[in-house]
């Protein structure tokens, strides 16, 4: 019998040897036209990459054809994700352990209790909200271990914030006790499903109609209307083409919503907006409806501040800087935190 490690060597030493008979009749196909001047400015590499992959015919084939070896016969992905069991995809970036790790938890730490120190100062209430790991959620899909300090991420820095007297919303049992009603997180993609951010945005209502806060009041109605084909940001580590029919991962479908708001008052009453959302795409992304889930759940107007691809930091540094916030500072804002940014050095 031909050992799994035997036949990753033969199915691997077989798809290099059928793309150098390609490469061959690339690098002879490719049209370069070479002059010294490019040679001195280093751009001769360049030249020829772009003519070889515009000679070679089977450049796309060969891309897919490895990304579905990867993921068909050795359930692995590209680097930056991680192939989990029954089609869940996880990014690699939840499981890093980098320089300064526990450093930059407690720095990240001091930080919200800087910006809570300023909110209170304006008489404004903040709700940081921690948004676990997909990993942690749904470790049981994982297929490997969390290395310690991932594991222990999440209590650190709740930890820190409460030792600073700082109080938090800490999503993870929310989304764990989601799951009955369906997944909390999209399958191929980093992020919360509309069912975990629903979940999620629920429970904040329920922390703010615990604490008495009053804020302009609005009516808010949603409806379901439908769902639709859904291909999540860790497919990009998974290539397969069109042999992802039939290697997978599988289509997804997301639910989508409609959201109609009418502010209460009078006919001529200028509405205000009392409740503010920063944080990263777990909220700036249409996909998830998190902003739209808090109105219906708060029964309030909610001004959107979040951003994709900074962190929940950043956003939150153009938001004190705002006009908004110093000339009509709001009474409410939701700070919404993925844990794995923590143990990051904090990009401003």
């Amino acid at each position: 019998m031909i050992s799994p490690i035997s036949l990753q060597h033969l199915a691997s030493c077989g798809f290099v040897l059928s793309l150098a008979a390609v490469g061959i009749f690339s690098h002879t196909s490719a049209d370069l036209d070479v002059i010294p001047s490019d040679i001195i400015r280093g751009s001769l590499q360049t030249q020829y990459e772009d003519a070889f992959v515009a000679a070679n015919p089977l450049e796309r084939f060969a891309v897919t054809t490895l990304g579905a070896l990867r993921y068909g016969l050795f359930g692995q992905a590209s680097k930056g994700a991680l192939v989990g069991r029954n089609g869940w995809l996880f990014t690699a970036e939840e499981l890093e352990q980098n320089t300064g790790f526990n450093a930059n938890i407690d720095a990240a730490a001091s930080r919200v209790a800087d910006v809570s120190l300023e909110m209170a100062r304006r008489g404004i209430s903040l709700v940081p909200v921690i948004v676990p790991d997909k990993a942690e959620v749904y470790a049981d899909q994982l297929d490997r271990a969390r290395p310690v300090n991932t594991t222990k991420r999440r209590d650190r820095f709740v930890a820190a914030l409460n030792a600073k007297g700082i109080a938090t919303l800490d999503a993870t049992t929310v989304l764990k006790t989601a799951r009955q009603n369906g997944d909390t997180f999209m399958r191929t993609d980093t992020h919360w499903s509309p069912n975990g951010s629903r979940a999620v945005a629920e429970a904040i209502a329920d922390r703010v109609a615990e604490s008495g806060i009053i804020f302009s009041s609005a009516a808010v109605s949603m409806e379901n209307t439908g769902s639709a084909n859904f291909d999540g940001d860790l497919l990009r580590y998974v290539p397969t083409g069109a042999l992802r029919s039939w290697i997978g991962p599988a289509t997804e479908q997301i639910d989508r919503f409609s959201t109609t708001i009418e502010a209460k008052g009078g006919l001529f009453d200028s509405p205000s907006i009392d409740v503010v959302l920063v944080g990263t795409s777990f909220s700036a992304r249409p996909d998830w409806h998190f902003a739209d889930f808090l109105k219906h759940a708060l029964q309030a107007d909610v001004l959107n501040f979040a951003e994709e691809g900074r962190g929940p930091f950043a956003p939150m540094q153009e938001f004190l800087a705002s006009d908004f916030f110093q000339n009509s500072p709001p009474k409410l804002v939701i700070w919404e935190i993925p844990v794995r940014y923590t143990s990051k050095e904090m990009i401003q």
